[in-house]
């Protein structure tokens, strides 16, 4: 099934507004009238020796104003270990708003979003700034999500993430950088640990169509209480070793 998936993703074309680093947000908003379609698939790799999680995302992206727009998307997460296998369905709606102008080095934006799922509820706030420098684009996020579980469901509902990108482009085409992950977790207000991810990053854009991919390590953490005996450097409650994102996707003309 995630062989499948794989190949109708890419065989979909496909991207929301301008993505300018594969996890971190920007203040590009789409221009009004705008559609446009993206997929992203997200694999994260070794929670345990044998842990594989498949994240996948197909979005239709509106450009609603100069500086508002709307997504809606279908995310399926799959993940699987030697005992067990699952998906996890959900349909999710975003929106963004932004103060960017062309002619300013400094934008401001807010991102809201809701997911429900099969058996949980998910809300999503996230603050945005930016800065370009001449070729250079530095952004920051932060951003904090709340999960409600029901038939039974357990886990992770709380999370806090701060993450920071920075990128050159080396033409008008093609930029390279990095991004500084930083993802802490809570259940049931009981702190779960905090994780810290860094990796280069690559994207490829043209007024049609954009492709960005992402690389990234744990590199430091903090675990919870009950996990600090462990001879085990990294924090793998609710992270992995390795996490990777390609994304890309196609505007549509207005």
């Amino acid at each position: 099934m995630n062989r499948l998936l794989l190949v109708v993703l890419l065989a979909v074309p496909a991207v929301a507004a301008p993505r300018d680093f594969p996890l971190t947000w920007s203040s590009h908003t789409s221009e009004a009238g705008e559609d446009s379609l993206e997929a992203w698939i997200t694999p994260r790799i070794a929670r345990t020796d044998d842990f594989v999680q498949l994240d996948t995302r197909l979005a239709w992206t509106k450009g609603v104003a100069r500086t508002l727009e709307s997504q809606l998307s279908l995310d399926l997460d799959f993940q699987r270990t030697d005992l067990t296998q699952g998906v996890d369905p959900k349909v999710s709606s975003l929106w963004r708003w932004t103060t960017w102008r062309a002619n300013s080095p400094f934008a401001v934006a807010g991102i809201g979003r809701v997911s429900l799922g099969l058996d949980q509820f998910e809300v999503e706030g996230r603050l945005v700034a930016d800065l370009t420098i001449q070729r250079a684009l530095i952004a920051l996020n932060v951003s904090g999500s709340r999960a409600l579980f029901w038939n039974d469901r357990t886990g992770v509902d709380t999370r806090l993430e701060e993450s920071l990108g920075v990128k050159f482009a080396l033409s008008s085409t093609a930029a390279f950088g990095v991004e500084v992950r930083v993802k802490s977790s809570w259940e049931k207000r009981a702190y779960k640990g905090t994780a810290v991810y860094t990796g280069p990053v690559l994207t490829w854009t043209n007024p049609a169509f954009w492709i960005s991919f992402g690389a990234y390590a744990q590199v430091a953490a903090e675990k919870a209480p009950e996990d600090k005996a462990l001879a085990e450097p990294q924090e793998l409650r609710d992270n992995e070793r390795f996490v990777l994102r390609f994304s890309f996707g196609l505007v549509t003309p207005k």
